[in-house]
């Protein structure tokens, strides 16, 4: 769900001050090592593309805001998130609204302004197999991971420096600047893709270092909090510039990337929407198979997936389980392996 999320009104940043005199690096190992996480608020995240020259100029953007809010480790959380898309390539453009909300018990999708209710037992059976995910596993797992490996994203900025103080949505925060490090970042890169093995696709780490060619610059800051240093906002801008040759490819591409975050770790309510249809309306409308969503919500169609069938059962796996789970996805080769590893957390 962090990558749904991962998550948010607009920011608004004034009153910028002076150099609040902490030192930057270890402001930075502050927010991105926090031992207090984020567990409810609000966000908004905006991301920006756009080409120049090439076979198709164009621009997208794509919003994405809303709240949320955790409901314990191994719980699936609440959110009322918004989403929007626009894009624009020479005499043609596309846009599109829609939304996903859960209250815990029940959740509905929006799609170009109607609501559609998630049938139950199909949301029963997703957050069932969430519960068995996270399970003794911990919430925190990513970043063990990355401790694991010995990765730090506040080692991804170089140059760094401290702007002094800002309003952020009534929170005082302390702003920090930078470069980034491109070949630290790939290397980290190279070690998260050589960890994860054959489940993400068996990337080939070598063609990771490319970036450090493609990336022409990035400029990265980060506010935050200067009592509790959580984060607030976080933003980049990096300029590509795809390798020499490549066919169809645009001359430069600009990308701009901002994450806010407000009312941070405040309460939060959730209701359901009024006047919903069935999602088997909207299935019909876009012309596809219903009986298709609940296998997409286990990580794919038919058998393809990862994540295992629920059972119905909210049962936590044991350590064994897990660490088989984890050890079979590394080791997985094609859908049919993936599949079978959900097996191994009945172990």
């Amino acid at each position: 769900m962090l990558a749904l999320a991962l998550a948010s009104a607009l920011l608004v940043a004034a009153c910028g001050g002076g150099d609040s005199g902490e030192d930057p690096q270890q402001v930075l190992q502050q927010t991105f090592s926090n031992p207090t996480p984020i567990q409810s608020g609000t966000f908004d995240l905006d991301l920006k593309l756009e080409t120049s020259g090439g076979d198709n100029p164009g621009s997208f953007e794509a919003k994405l805001g809303g709240k949320f809010a955790s409901q314990g480790p191994d719980q699936f959380p609440k959110f009322d998130i918004d989403a929007s898309v626009k894009a624009e390539s020479g005499s043609q453009s596309l846009s599109g609204t829609g939304g996903l909300t859960s209250t815990g018990d029940q959740a509905f999708v929006n799609f170009q302004g109607t609501d559609y209710a998630v049938p139950q037992p199909l949301y029963d059976e997703f957050t069932a197999t969430y519960a068995q995910l996270q399970g003794q596993s911990g919430s925190s797992k990513s970043a063990s991971l990355l401790k694991a490996l010995g990765i730090s994203p506040a080692d991804w900025l170089t140059d760094l420096k401290n702007d002094g103080t800002d309003d952020v949505e009534g929170t005082k925060t302390i702003h920090i600047s930078g470069s980034a490090d491109v070949p630290k970042l790939v290397d980290d890169l190279k070690a998260i893709a050589q960890k994860a093995g054959s489940a993400v696709g068996n990337v080939n780490t070598q063609q990771l270092d490319q970036l450090s060619d493609v990336v022409q610059s990035g400029d990265i800051d980060v506010y935050s909090g200067e009592d509790d240093k959580l984060l607030r906002r976080f933003q980049i801008h990096a300029e590509l510039k795809p390798p020499a040759g490549t066919p169809g490819a645009p001359d430069s591409l600009s990308v701009d990337l901002q994450l806010n975050f407000a009312d941070v770790n405040k309460p939060e309510t959730f209701t359901a929407p009024a006047n919903v249809k069935p999602l088997g309306d909207l299935f019909q409308s876009l012309g596809l198979d219903p009986d298709q969503l609940g296998s997409a919500l286990r990580g794919g169609l038919g058998t393809s997936g990862a994540l295992p069938e629920s059972g119905g059962s909210t049962t936590a796996p044991t350590d064994s389980g897990i660490q088989a789970y984890e050890q079979c996805l590394q080791q997985a080769s094609g859908s049919d392996e993936l599949q079978n590893c959900a097996e191994k957390l009945g172990q």
